[in-house]
């Protein structure tokens, strides 16, 4: 009878246990897949991932790629756009220097013409020499043989040509107070000559040059008054008018300009008077075609 009892015993235990294990058996296997699936989605999402960072990675590229071509065309595009400008820098340039070199001859050949004036009026005065009788001391005969009055006969061995040309140079070199004197002797002895405006005009620029503005003024009106027409008188006009303007003879001054600006149109020294009337805050206005004072 305990023999039944003790078989009954163990055979509900071992029931007992083997249902037991079969759950545990059973519950790692659920544990397991789910262990599984989650693993699967999660391998799932990071290879979804790294799809999208490898598409991202391609765009990216694709986006420097298409930003260093545009950088390129637009580089390119610039460099053909400054070419044209930068042609034209060097041509300005080589315009100025062609410029230049122009005014370098064109210098030159001024005074070779002035020259060249000195001499014809050193032939001239000869000519009249051995054509006219000497003249009576302190006249001297004009065109046509006539005596005039106001003009002294020069020293022997003094001609116009070396007289002009030393003047110049003295003035070129600085020796001004030199030049005056040689300009002043000039005027003397030979006032009816092409080179006498120019020589009067020198005397209103030293004086302008030194200050003197008052005696400038009064060299510049001989220039117009005994030159009227001659390659002086546009820059005596505007001599002038800087001289009246420094000497605070404002209205003067801008009377001058005015003239200048009226009888010279679209000459250089007009240009420069209209600035000096705009800077003045004056019209150009206002000034009669043929005054000269």
């Amino acid at each position: 009878m305990k023999f039944l009892r003790l078989a009954s015993l163990l055979f509900a235990c071992s029931s007992f246990s083997f249902a037991v294990n079969k759950d545990i058996v059973q519950l790692q296997r659920d544990l397991e897949e789910k262990m599984n699936a989650l693993q699967n989605d999660v391998d799932s999402k990071l290879s979804a991932i790294d799809g999208r960072l490898s598409a991202m990675q391609s765009d990216t590229r694709r986006t420097a790629d298409q930003v260093a071509t545009l950088q390129d065309a637009v580089s390119n595009g610039v460099a053909k756009s400054l070419a044209p400008v930068a042609g034209l820098g060097g041509r300005v340039d080589s315009m100025g220097d062609d410029v230049r070199a122009l005014k370098d001859a064109l210098a030159e050949l001024n005074a070779r013409l002035e020259r060249m004036d000195a001499k014809l009026t050193d032939l001239k005065n000869q000519l009249q020499i051995i054509q006219s009788p000497p003249p009576a001391p302190g006249v001297t005969t004009g065109p046509g043989g006539q005596p005039q009055a106001g003009a002294t006969p020069p020293p022997n061995g003094m001609s116009a040509d070396r007289s002009y040309t030393d003047a110049v140079r003295d003035l070129q070199t600085g020796k001004t107070d030199l030049a005056r004197n040689e300009f002043q002797q000039y005027l003397t002895y030979f006032p009816n000559t092409e080179l006498a405006p120019r020589a009067q005009y020198y005397l209103g620029e030293i004086d302008y040059n030194r200050g003197d503005y008052t005696n400038a003024v009064k060299n510049f009106d001989l220039v117009l008054e005994h030159y009227p027409e001659n390659p002086k008188t546009a820059d005596a006009h505007l001599m002038k008018g800087l001289a009246l303007l420094k000497s605070n003879q404002r209205s003067k001054a801008v009377q001058e300009f005015r003239i200048l600006n009226s009888n010279y149109p679209h000459t250089e020294q007009a240009r420069k008077a209209l600035q000096q009337l705009r800077s003045l805050g004056a019209s150009a206005a206002g000034a009669p075609s043929n005054a000269r004072r």
